[in-house]
């Protein structure tokens, strides 16, 4: 929020009490809008949080990434339908937001769609380090991911990326390269 955003919410805050025969549909849009804001204050701590540890390579809550993307993957309408608004956004905007909520599925559709439509305008504010998502915690965590139909497009993203971004695929833990390569391409289940 820039300094004059502040400003013009601090002058609304000072002058409601000066407000004369405002009709109730104002009100009522007012009280909604607010809320929707009071919502996305609180998405957006959350996303702060999370990118705060990004930016100072602090250990990351890696275990969210499988919780959501195995709820998100799920053969139900809804989760069709989050999936594959995610699916539309950037690889690092995908696992920013599978990392930093969670639980995408449990989000009221509202915030969802707000997140969706505006996280990867956030994750590139962020000025994240360049590698950041082929940090060893987040490959081990999508090495892991349910290998589904839906899911194979963006794990064969991922991978793609990690390439691109010249990464050795070695880890901090010796695992062999060439082991953590299969697990992280896997087969995938298309039964699901």
């Amino acid at each position: 929020m820039s300094l004059e955003d502040h400003q013009i919410f601090y002058e609304i805050c000072e002058n409601i009490s000066e407000l004369r025969d405002v009709p109730d549909s104002l009100f009522e849009e007012w009280q909604r809008k607010i809320s929707d804001h009071l919502a996305q204050v609180g998405i957006l701590r959350k996303l702060d949080a999370v990118s705060k540890l990004i930016r100072e390579g602090s250990a990351l809550p890696v275990r969210r990434i499988n919780f959501n993307i195995k709820q998100l993957s799920e053969d139900n309408e809804e989760c069709k339908v989050r999936w594959l608004a995610l699916e539309k956004l950037d690889c690092p905007s995908i696992i920013f937001c599978t990392l930093s909520l969670s639980g995408l599925m449990s989000l009221p559709l509202g915030q969802f769609d707000w997140l969706a439509q505006y996280v990867q305008g956030y994750v590139k504010e962020q000025n994240f380090p360049p590698d950041w998502i082929a940090r060893d915690q987040i490959r081990k965590a999508l090495a892991n991911t349910p290998r589904r139909h839906s899911t194979q497009s963006f794990l064969q993203r991922y991978h793609a990326l990690e390439i691109e971004m010249g990464q050795d695929f070695t880890s901090d833990s010796g695992d062999e390269p060439e082991a953590k390569r299969r697990r992280t391409e896997g087969n995938f289940d298309t039964t699901h």
